[in-house]
């Protein structure tokens, strides 16, 4: 059994009932970090093996992984949110989806999240994760001007200025950006992007009204 379990985003209290009973059951958890995944478990008292399992795991990795699930109930998380949504998660159940019952435990997603407080419709949207870092941005910025519907993004502490100042210079588009979701200082804000004045410091999500 594999189980794929969605994790808080920032505030543990997120946490679900089903993904902490879950977190206690089985006998392994393959994590992105082990240093985060162990903060989560110290909070609610829940003693596991845990095994790194990021993006980067090679061969020897997968080989051991399915000789664990031969004989353990096993459960995968990603630092934040639900795996697979721009974090790790894909290559592990595609080698193991035809081998292992694979079940999702919902939880927590900076997409919805933000969704959810947007002041503009949300019935359809386009999510297209972080904006390359280097190569290829252009015509990524230039899918987000094109989009019929809102375009959900992702963006890094290091590079929100030059991703804002990009898209500007393509529409001064109206946004809703989500700095820091469920952390201490979370800040929502509602705007032009010329009228947004945006703290540098910490993890972004972007709606961009089309």
């Amino acid at each position: 059994m594999l189980y794929i379990v969605g994790t808080p985003i920032g505030n543990l209290k997120d946490i679900t009932i089903r993904a902490k009973e879950i977190l206690e059951k089985v006998d392994i958890i393959l994590a992105e970090d082990t240093r985060v995944t162990r903060k989560l478990l110290d909070a609610y008292n829940i003693k596991k093996e845990i095994i790194r399992f990021d993006e980067h795991a090679d061969e020897n990795k997968f080989k051991s992984v399915a000789n664990l699930l031969k004989d353990n109930e096993i459960a995968f998380v990603s630092d934040a949110g639900t795996p697979n949504i721009s974090d790790p998660g894909f290559r592990l159940i595609e080698r193991f989806k035809n081998e292992v019952e694979i079940i999702p435990i919902p939880g927590v997603s900076a997409i919805t999240t933000l969704a959810s407080i947007a002041n503009i419709p949300m019935d359809k949207f386009v999510f297209m994760g972080f904006p390359p870092a280097k190569k290829k941005r252009k015509k990524f910025f230039e899918e987000v001007f094109n989009s019929k519907y809102p375009v959900v993004i992702y963006e890094s502490t290091h590079r929100i200025k030059k991703t804002l100042s990009e898209l500007k210079e393509l529409e001064d588009f109206e946004c809703i950006i989500g700095r820091e979701l469920t952390k201490k200082f979370e800040t929502i804000y509602y705007g032009k992007i010329s009228e947004i004045e945006i703290e540098e410091k910490g993890e972004f999500v972007l709606i961009i009204k089309r």
